[in-house]
């Protein structure tokens, strides 16, 4: 077992916590932070900012005013020995004459996985690796998800009443959450930078579902500020069997400037009516991707969207329907519920899920809690699902 320092921990630590601040700007590479020690005190630090960037390492290595040769160097994450966009970094730790590397998390690419480790001990350098690995693991964890399974990370993201309730029984749900909830989840769709729902959520509340700047102000100065940032790769995805959604709603008249995705039934089922919907949908720039049978099954949509628009990560914002139909599938990684200090009530308001084919406690789909914080007025718990099998269901229309 390795023996790491509590400066060992303080200095992963801070390279943990500049990792973040690639957070929704990396994907699909992981948030890595370095820092560089010369002499018992940090010369330089660096992260990975987004996609074809300097690395993490090489970000510091460039940002030192002092000549790092013989310098300690910590990285998040185990340093790269392929090229891709940017040289292998291994590579350039060697050439400029780092003196020692502590590594928090391996590469989880089992193609290359401690390739960076062998290369730095063959040249002589001294190498500590697994400071802080879960929590690396975790800040990283859709990067992990999409190297070792080739899916996309699914995180649910509930808005509920103390009762459970996700809207009243006519449907009104504006607004269950406080205002600084409501923000946070802005935070959250950059990040996560994919969001689904299905036809029923357009239906009742006609959102925009791209990440707001200031939810106070207007759709087209939001519109206007989310088009000016770069996001040109985040992507609202539909399910929507029938091409029910209406040419006037807000997710059409922007589809222009934000990409859309929507999940049809079969197209051997389409008459001239929905041929018709669908030259006019294709028109405002929506991708349609039909299903071979009557409805798509959630793990048919995330392979699509994972090999055919590189998308990585899903977070899920819909109505009891489409968060059933994913749970039952076993394809949630992780929830965050907002829950608000308000009772609904009444027998005919949306719960959370419908009927997941549970008759008893003993058998119902089991969480490990991860965090409880205070978001506004409300409480937000994470929570991760007790990996088990289960059954596959298609998502409802």
């Amino acid at each position: 077992m390795m023996r790491f320092t509590d400066r060992d921990r303080k200095l992963m630590k801070k390279a943990i916590s500049l990792a973040k601040k690639g957070c929704g700007s990396t994907s699909p590479n992981p948030m890595v932070g370095a820092v560089i020690v010369k002499d018992g005190r940090i010369i330089s630090e660096g992260y990975h900012r987004k996609p074809g960037e300097d690395h993490a390492e090489i970000a510091a290595i460039k940002n030192s005013k002092t000549a790092v040769k013989g310098s300690d160097i910590y990285i998040s994450l185990e340093p790269c020995t392929i090229t891709g966009r940017t040289p292998p970094c291994a590579d350039e730790l060697i050439r400029k004459g780092f003196k020692k590397v502590i590594i928090g998390a391996v590469d989880p690419n089992p193609e290359v996985r401690g390739s960076g480790i062998k290369k730095l001990k063959e040249a002589g350098i001294e190498v500590l690796s697994g400071l802080f690995e879960k929590e690396i693991k975790k800040q990283n964890e859709v990067f992990f998800k999409h190297i070792q399974e080739k899916m996309p990370f699914v995180c649910a993201k509930i808005a509920s009443s103390i009762d459970g309730k996700l809207a009243a029984a006519n449907s009104d749900s504006k607004w269950i959450t406080c205002l600084y909830s409501r923000n946070t989840v802005q935070d959250l769709r950059r990040e996560y930078g994919c969001v689904l729902t299905g036809i029923n959520t357009i239906l009742a509340d006609n959102p925009t579902l791209f990440p707001k700047n200031d939810t106070s102000a207007s759709e087209d100065v939001n519109l206007k500020h989310f088009t000016a940032s770069g996001n040109s790769s985040f992507t609202r995805v539909i399910m929507d069997s029938r091409l029910r959604i209406p040419l006037d709603s807000r997710i059409v008249r922007t589809a222009g400037k934000i990409k859309t995705i929507i999940f049809a039934g079969s197209k051997s089922a389409s008459n001239d009516i929905l041929a018709g919907r669908e030259r006019l949908l294709r028109k405002a720039s929506i991708n349609i991707e039909y299903s071979s049978s009557h409805r798509w099954d959630p793990e048919k949509v995330l392979k699509t969207l994972y090999n055919k628009y590189n998308i990585v990560s899903v977070m899920l914002e819909a109505g009891p329907a489409i968060l059933t139909s994913f749970l039952r599938s076993r394809l949630i990684d992780k929830f965050m519920i907002f829950i608000a200090p308000k009772i609904i009530g009444g027998d005919r308001g949306f719960n959370m899920f419908e009927k997941i084919g549970t008759d008893k406690v003993k058998d119902s789909i089991k969480l490990e809690f991860d965090s409880f914080n205070k978001s506004g007025d409300d409480i937000l718990i994470t929570a991760y699902p007790v990996k088990n099998t289960g059954s596959v269901g298609c998502l409802p229309e």
